[in-house]
């Protein structure tokens, strides 16, 4: 395996840890919001349906669509 391929690997990793750690971040402070909120007696749930998975996906193809156009080589 060449240096820079190894290296861009590398980079790759650390940015989807990166991306894993926010997300990670991001549900722990719904899931702090909603028992806060069930504490107070509000009623109060996260529960995505089939179709918020179905937009989540679309929308990491649609991501790494752009980063492979970016990325692509291009004529001048």
């Amino acid at each position: 395996m060449s240096e820079q391929r190894r290296r861009t690997l590398l980079i790759g990793a650390i940015i989807g840890a990166c991306v894993g750690l926010v997300a990670a971040w991001v549900v722990t402070d719904a899931r702090r919001e909603e028992q806060h909120l069930l504490a107070q007696g509000v009623p109060a749930s996260i529960q995505p349906n089939a179709r918020d998975w179905v937009k989540l996906g679309v929308a990491a193809v649609a991501l790494l669509r752009q980063l492979a156009d970016i990325l692509s080589p291009h004529k001048r």
